[in-house]
């Protein structure tokens, strides 16, 4: 299967819990599912900005659940598609932060929220979220979600292309090794920042 070809659809699955108990015992299961090989891993916790510490996930949670009104922890799971992941980890960082973006600006307010991403399982990368809510998440919201998730994989899959680090798999071809770009890496990283900030429509944890 071809990089192009792999990212057709945007599988979007929610359910919640409105304990911060069982929302901690989701972000373990998130951390340290197993691997195709059976073996227990232990994943990096990120949220918009950077990686985070389980207690600092756990302290997080419990804010969440002690902030004003109902509090609803979901569990989101961001697939966009069969394939082995064709944005690097900051690109999935960026795409997962769009998505929370998007709920907020679906009228729902995000009090918090971390994920971790799955690389090595199967032939369907994802991303897991742990996601403090106002309120539930509706039918035709997730609708929009999937469709929403979609397009603005594609955007920042293209946007990695141009700065050339992009992964084609299907041709077994790591560009990122073959730019042309005058900026430095550094200089990109920053420039997607950039990016991610002006499409995140005033998102802020």
């Amino acid at each position: 299967m071809s990089g192009a070809g792999t990212r057709s659809i945007s599988v979007v699955k929610a359910s919640y819990t409105r304990s911060a108990s069982q929302a901690k015992g989701s972000v373990r299961y998130m951390q340290h599912r197993q691997d195709d090989l059976g073996e227990r891993q232990t994943r990096p916790l990120f949220d918009r900005d950077s990686e985070v510490t389980r207690q600092e996930a756990y302290d997080r949670l419990d804010r969440a659940a002690e902030s004003d009104g109902k509090t609803y922890f979901y569990r989101i799971t961001l697939n966009p598609g069969e394939g082995h992941a064709d944005l690097d980890e900051h690109g999935r960082q960026i795409w997962a932060a769009e998505q929370m973006a998007r709920i907020e600006a679906q009228g729902n307010t995000v009090k918090d929220w971390l994920a971790v991403s799955h690389t090595d399982q199967g032939q369907h990368d994802h991303i897991h979220v742990l996601a403090a809510t106002s309120r539930t998440l509706q039918k035709d919201e997730l609708a929009d979600l999937r469709t929403y998730g979609r397009e603005s994989y594609e955007q920042q899959r293209e946007q990695q292309r141009e700065l050339g680090l992009y992964q084609d798999h299907g041709d077994v071809q790591e560009l990122g090794r073959q730019h042309q770009h005058e900026r430095s890496y550094d200089e990109d990283r920053e420039y997607q920042r950039q990016q991610q900030r002006e499409r995140s429509h005033g998102y802020e944890r």
